[in-house]
């Protein structure tokens, strides 16, 4: 499944980038609430904590933590 940034004219559905599918093709749009979307927002920051502190806690960067 791929994900595809587009928005909603009013009338129809359209992508914020070029789509290569054949005509007709079916797809399931999902909408996220706005609850959803902080929900969304927080849980990814979260999950993504452990990487950036892998990441971001070395020598190297420490001299970052004075600013």
């Amino acid at each position: 499944m791929k994900a595809i940034k587009a928005r909603y004219d009013g009338r129809v559905i359209v992508p914020e980038e070029p789509v290569d599918l054949p005509a007709n093709t079916p797809v399931r749009v999902l909408v996220p609430e706005a609850d959803d979307l902080a929900v969304l927002t927080r849980g990814s920051a979260k999950l993504s904590e452990a990487s950036f502190s892998r990441i971001w806690d070395n020598d190297e960067d420490a001299a970052y933590d004075n600013f």
